[in-house]
């Protein structure tokens, strides 16, 4: 299964564009950071990652502004056939 849920806050986002189908479509940055366990031990974690809005989903993200923080749920996936740099696309945000 993938299926990723992040939290994390809006840092950038792109000018809506369209698919050649007329798909709307949104890139934009993610930046989270916080804590979690591993091996007993708290770690602070931060990382930043690229994320794609396509449909729908776009029209929340459009409406978010830069730095506010919301729930992320898609799944990873690779930028193209010929890319192994990894995408974050979105189908659902809770704000």
């Amino acid at each position: 299964m993938n299926h990723f849920i992040l939290t994390a806050a809006l840092i950038a986002r792109e000018v809506l564009r369209y698919t050649p189908a007329g798909i709307p479509v949104i890139e934009c940055q993610l930046e989270h950071s916080g804590e979690v366990q591993e091996a007993g031990s708290a770690r602070k974690v931060r990382m930043n990652i690229e994320a794609i809005a396509i449909g729908s989903v776009h029209e929340k993200l459009g409406q978010m502004e830069l730095g506010r923080s919301a729930r992320f749920e898609g799944f990873l996936t690779h930028k193209n056939l010929r890319s192994q740099r990894l995408v974050f696309h979105i189908t659902h945000i809770e704000l």
